[in-house]
């Protein structure tokens, strides 16, 4: 983007930072890992290993954050009270209650500290997470899925939790198994992430994956939500603009595998999201909807009024300038090089702009059903290192970041694939 200037600004700044001793008292572990460890890893690598200072201070981070794995099962708690230090040889309690990707969306960066650093400590520690993840994949109540909360307080890792997602609480757990299988070498590990996602994707497609009733009968997918009771799964079709992600996970997936199938259903679940951005006043995509479910994927006649849209109830129409949805236009316009994706795209962007610019930032939006959205006044820091960056790279060279060579996180921080 060259903007060197302002990166070399940012590495005297970094010098002065000591992630030893962070200033909260109480650290949340993966939020730090994906965004500071993530970024500094990322950094280190698109700039080519030239500045020391970024390798030094993620591994003064790693370290800091190695710490909170000290548990009785392995899995760090995901608020690390840095400050209470422990009788030697003793533990960190585990919790319950704990989301599933806050435990299972550590691997890209733990693995890639390893391979940049030669320790493989890291890497160690997330095996012990993978295995436990695996061992309990196909014994929960909707079998090849984690539900969104997993209790880590005794020795193994459990899980009473009745309700799966590929929104909220459960995102990058399902998106970091293609990506993980990608940036380790060709190994066992690296099959045993493939693995996963392959169980873990023959229950989304049974599951929860879902052709909305709408006008016209578009050909397009939904991810939506299922709840387990007395042992039989329904279908909630709650569609969240998190799982927009989707599309992108399954077509990375679909080339891993050179399966046509599913780069066909990672397009449709792309082009849902776009739908819903495309079918709002403001020409952006609420927060989070419901639509009416066909009872199949082939064909489904629109049952409602001619005056209706197809979203049969709004749930929160707020956009909080989320990047997920560009995310997968971006992954399905390097798959397939059909330049239709960037004028989607092109499209997306000028309609966010248009609604979200301020004079010193953008801002989330209130309600994107009124064709002039109030404004909030906040601006989340995934604006700057996810939305923006995928519409750069949208419209960028293909063989910029390529995804032959890098693997971005769920920060969108792009590692380096190793081999």
């Amino acid at each position: 983007m060259g903007l060197k200037e302002e990166f070399e600004e940012a590495l005297e700044s970094l010098k002065q930072i000591d992630f030893s001793k962070p200033n909260a008292e109480r650290v949340p572990v993966f939020e730090t890992t994906i965004r500071y460890l993530g970024g500094l890893l990322g950094a280190w690598d698109i700039s080519g290993h030239q500045y020391p200072i970024l390798l030094e201070k993620a591994k003064q981070l790693g370290d800091f954050l190695f710490r909170a794995f000290s548990t009785e099962s392995g899995i760090p708690t995901p608020y690390y009270w840095w400050e209470k230090e422990l009788p030697k040889g003793d533990t960190i309690p585990g919790e319950n209650g704990v989301l599933v990707a806050q435990i299972a969306s550590l691997s890209l960066e733990f693995i890639r500290l390893s391979q940049v650093t030669g320790d493989v400590k890291y890497e160690n520690a997330i095996q012990k997470i993978t295995d436990q993840l695996e061992n309990t994949q196909n014994t929960t109540t909707l079998p090849g899925m984690w539900p969104s909360q997993a209790n880590c307080m005794g020795p193994n890792l459990t899980f009473a939790s009745r309700s799966f997602t590929l929104g909220a609480f459960a995102d990058s757990a399902f998106e970091y198994l293609p990506k993980t299988h990608l940036i380790l070498p060709k190994s066992t590990s690296a099959e045993q992430y493939l693995r996963m996602y392959r169980t873990a994707l023959s229950t989304i497609n049974e599951h929860l994956i879902f052709r909305p009733n709408l006008p016209g009968d578009p050909d397009i997918l939904f991810s939506g939500t299922v709840n387990v009771h007395s042992g039989k799964p329904l279908l909630d079709a709650q569609v969240q603009h998190l799982g927009c992600f989707v599309g992108g996970m399954v077509g990375l997936g679909s080339r891993i595998s050179n399966s046509t199938s599913e780069l066909e259903a990672a397009i449709k679940l792309t082009r849902g999201c776009i739908w819903a951005y495309e079918h709002t006043p403001s020409g952006i995509m609420p927060e989070i909807f419901h639509t009416n479910p066909c009872t199949n994927t082939s064909s489904c006649a629109w049952t409602g009024l001619d005056t209706d849209t197809g979203f049969a109830r709004i749930d929160d129409p707020s956009y909080q300038l989320r990047p997920e949805a560009i995310e997968s236009v971006f992954i399905m316009y390097r798959l397939t090089g059909d330049r239709t994706w960037q004028e989607k795209g092109w499209k997306m962007f000028r309609a966010i702009v248009k609604h979200t610019h301020t004079s010193i930032a953008n801002a989330r939006l209130q309600n994107v059903m009124s064709a002039t959205p109030e404004k909030g006044d906040s601006m989340e820091s995934f604006w700057l290192a996810e939305t923006l960056k995928y519409f750069f790279l949208l419209f960028g060279e293909p063989d910029l970041v390529s995804l032959d060579e890098w693997v971005l996180n769920t920060e969108a921080h792009p590692l380096r694939q190793a081999g």
